[in-house]
């Protein structure tokens, strides 16, 4: 698998976005749930996100107010909306993917964000160490599409024959439900992670042995791996698939209403 390929737009994206961000004093790149985000002092004011749960954005989330984020959305809903998770907070999502994208006005945006966070020494400019030229990007991780093609078949032969099944796509992700319940996900990529795997409900304590024990095999998924789920990789040379039915299975048991599972 490798990882070299053609600049995207999203690629390019990125790129300005980091310029950007690095750009002010103590600005720091660090990987969020696999995404890129940045920090000053530990504390984050930016986030990249590329298609994140299959949206079709390219984008940031940037660090604003509720104020700030209801007037941008009101003005261009085109250009900015409200993200998940961190837009109750005032955080403001900006689609950075087009080629109509207005790099001076994300600059301005970025730079309140990161003054909102940043604190009093770094504004001032005191104890702060000479800048540094800004390193090159890390290369963007990417999965072997025919091994993903491959995986997913598979794994929907699994769910698709157990009773009343349901497959939702969401762009490279997929979920199977229960009666409306998830019991497997199927992800490749998901935030950059370089992963093709499913995701299963079980113990959680039997989970972070399998994920310590077998890491080869078994990783903890962003979010939901609090919640008791656990990730089987699918772009291993071999993965046990009988072992991975029987682990969907038993997922699906605990979703699944008890005469349905029965």
């Amino acid at each position: 698998m490798s990882d070299r390929r053609a600049k995207t737009a999203s690629d390019a994206a990125y790129e300005r976005v980091r310029e950007i961000c690095l750009g002010f004093p103590a600005a720091e790149e660090k990987l969020s749930h696999g995404a890129p985000s940045f920090h000053v002092r530990g504390k984050m004011f930016l986030n990249f996100v590329d298609d994140h749960h299959g949206d079709g954005r390219v984008a940031v989330w940037c660090k604003s107010t509720l104020e700030e984020q209801r007037r941008l959305v009101a003005s261009d809903s085109a250009r900015f909306y409200v993200p998940p998770y961190v837009g109750v907070k005032g955080w403001l999502g900006v689609n950075v993917g087009g080629a109509d994208a207005d790099w001076i006005e994300l600059a301005i945006l970025v730079e309140e964000g990161w003054r909102s966070v940043a604190p009093p020494r770094v504004l001032r400019g005191e104890d702060l160490p000479p800048p540094k030229p800004i390193p090159p990007p890390s290369p963007r991780v990417t999965t072997d599409a025919k091994v993903a093609r491959e995986a997913l078949a598979r794994l929907e032969a699994i769910c698709e024959a157990l009773p009343e099944t349901e497959t939702d796509r969401e762009a490279r992700h997929a979920s199977f439900r229960a009666k409306k319940k998830v019991f497997a996900y199927f992800l490749d990529n998901h935030h950059g992670d370089g992963i093709i795997g499913v995701c299963v409900k079980g113990d959680k304590r039997a989970n972070a042995a399998l994920v310590r024990d077998e890491p080869k095999r078994f990783f903890m998924p962003a979010y939901i791996g609090a919640r008791g789920w656990v990730g089987v990789r699918l772009d291993t040379k071999r993965v046990d698939w009988k072992d991975v039915a029987k682990r969907v299975e038993a997922s699906y048991r605990a979703a699944a209403p008890k005469k349905k599972a029965r």
